[in-house]
Order: C-alpha cells, then structure tokens, then sequence
C-alpha cells in the first residue's frame, strides 16, 4: 500500500513527522508538504504562476518534498507526479490545532483531504485540538494509526472523508471515539484595528469562539469531553430541505 502524508503548517512541522513514524510499517510512505505554515490558506490552489517541489530531508534523514504552493496544491503533485496516481489513502496531518465544526472551510488541513477525495482517492484530516506548544503528540499518532487501520479495513464510499480532532491530553485519559456531527464555530470581536509607527491604519485578524449551545453529538462537545470526535465529511454542500422547499416554489 501508498500513502501520501500533507498537511498545511509546514513540510518539517512535528505533527507531519509524528504520524509518519505512527504508520511506518503499515504501507510505503511518501512526504509532500508546503514549504512554510500554510494555515488558513482553505482550499486556495495555485494558478497562473509556477508550483515547485523540492526534495528535502526530514529530521531523522528520510526523503520529503516541499512544495511552493498550497496543501491542495501538495495534494494535487503528490498524487499525480510523485506517487503517479497509485495511491491507497491521503492522510491530512496531524494539525497542530483544532478543526472543529465550521473552521473547517478555513482549513488548510481538511482541504486537502477535500482534495484527494475530489481526486478520486480516500483521504482523513487528523488535527490535534490545542494550540498549545505541550502537545500530547503521542495521543493524536496512536488515534491516527487507529482510524488509519479501520479505514483500510472498511473502504469508505466515494466523495467523502473523515475529520478527526484528538484532544490533547495523555492517551491514559481519552475518554474514547465519538462519531459526530460538525458543531457551531463562529468567532466575535474578529478583527482589530492597529496602527503601524508611521500612524498608518492596519488590520489583525483574531477574535475569540463564540459561547454556542452545542449538541452532545457535535465535534465540538465531544472534544471538550475529552473524546476523539470523528466527523464524516462529504462534498455535497446542497441543503437537501431548502432544495425541496425551492423545487415546490419553482412548480
């Protein structure tokens, strides 16, 4: 088996790293990744200028690639140059960061496993949910290389991936593995006005979530809980319910 690792906060980001050495064994195991943090960047792809890849090596000596643009963008020359389409899954990861509910049209990590699945190849986000620097990588690895182990061993139908947020504490403590729903994520006071020393207005994007009422099948309440949240995601965003009302509207 061929898998190919990305993720959107960089080619050397320890999250990357960590579940590469979390799946060493299970298949053969190919690195393309941006060449600086791309977080963010959502499922922005490179047009109208060159993409470069760049190979590099990774702290313990093994072979990655850097690409210049986007984590689409990596997904996109991973699968059809360097892997030439033979490519069993897409792992997305691990984020350093949570990518609950609706961050996920943000993330630069979920797109690219939007993307493999556009691509036609079955792919998994993998965040770890804390943007601390006392990461607990050791728990979001040990989910991965189970969620990674029940996807090869359940294919999952066409066009739809997992979105999976580990909290971050030690694996002594999870709680288990919830199957959710997306949660609410919106954020207030988002935009801040500075000035630069010249008096010069600018603007810092920032803002803090929003306190919403949340479900107890939603990612966000499952992660707040201490368990594994794992979201199916699917590329039809058509609101099925509107749909029915507007199509009588139409008649």
């Amino acid at each position: 088996m061929r898998f190919l690792l990305t993720n959107d906060d960089g080619v050397h980001a320890d999250g990357i790293f960590a579940v590469k050495k979390a799946l060493e064994g299970m298949a053969e195991l190919v690195v393309v990744a941006p060449e600086r943090e791309r977080s963010g960047a959502g499922h922005a792809i490179t047009l109208n200028e060159p993409l470069r890849l760049k190979e590099t090596k990774l702290v313990d000596g093994s072979v990655a690639y850097s690409c210049s643009g986007t984590p689409a963008d990596c997904v996109t020359l991973g699968t059809l140059e360097v892997m030439s389409g033979d490519v069993d899954l897409v792992v997305a990861g691990i984020n350093h960061g949570p990518n609950l509910g609706w961050d996920v049209h943000y993330s630069g990590t979920v797109s690219a496993a939007l993307e493999a699945v556009m691509i036609g190849h079955p792919s998994v986000a993998i965040s770890l949910a804390t943007f601390q620097k006392d990461t607990h990588w050791d728990t979001a690895s040990a989910v991965a290389k189970q969620i990674v182990t029940w996807i090869i061993e359940h294919p999952m139908p066409r066009h739809t991936l997992l979105n999976v947020n580990v909290p971050n504490v030690p694996l002594s403590r999870l709680k288990g593995i919830a199957v959710t729903k997306q949660g609410p994520r919106q954020y207030v006071d988002r935009l801040e006005t500075r000035h630069d020393p010249a008096g010069k207005k600018y603007y810092w994007l920032s803002g803090t979530v929003a306190d919403h009422q949340t479900a107890a099948d939603t990612d966000v309440t499952a992660v707040a809980d201490d368990r594994v949240s794992v979201t199916p995601l699917h590329l039809d965003l058509t609101d099925h319910k509107l749909f029915e009302a507007l199509r009588e509207f139409a008649l």
